[in-house]
């Protein structure tokens, strides 16, 4: 009765990133939306100012660590050569700021898409 039913993980929130002179933060809706990989593939679409993260398996090309089982879900990167790839596309002050985008899942492509056009501003803490 059930046939062609998928579960629907209803994570708290949406699917976020958030860029600050400290990192990149997914947001914990994000990583249970792409069912905490272990490996992801990053992208940049410069010409349209997003970033994507697809689901990966450890041996795919470009497949870089992402989640890694812990009580706390939570996944931040602190590469700096990125966050200034991210704020010179962008021409954004990352110092004492905080840019939030939120993403849309792409089920068929088990990724997620960050749009950094619609990203808001506020001061960081």
């Amino acid at each position: 009765m059930l046939e062609g039913f998928k579960q629907y993980n209803m994570a708290v929130g949406t699917s976020s990133v958030s860029i600050t002179d400290n990192g990149i933060a997914f947001s914990k809706a994000a990583i249970i939306r792409m069912g905490k990989p272990e490996y992801v593939i990053f992208m940049i679409d410069e010409e349209g100012k997003r970033i994507a993260i697809q689901k990966a398996k450890k041996d795919d090309d470009g497949a870089i660590p992402f989640y890694s089982e812990k009580k706390i879900i939570s996944v931040r990167w602190n590469n700096k050569e990125l966050l200034k790839t991210i704020a010179t596309m962008m021409n954004w002050e990352l110092s004492g700021n905080v840019y939030k985008a939120e993403g849309d899942y792409i089920s068929s492509e088990e990724a997620i898409i960050f749009d950094l056009n619609t990203a808001t501003q506020s001061q960081s803490k």
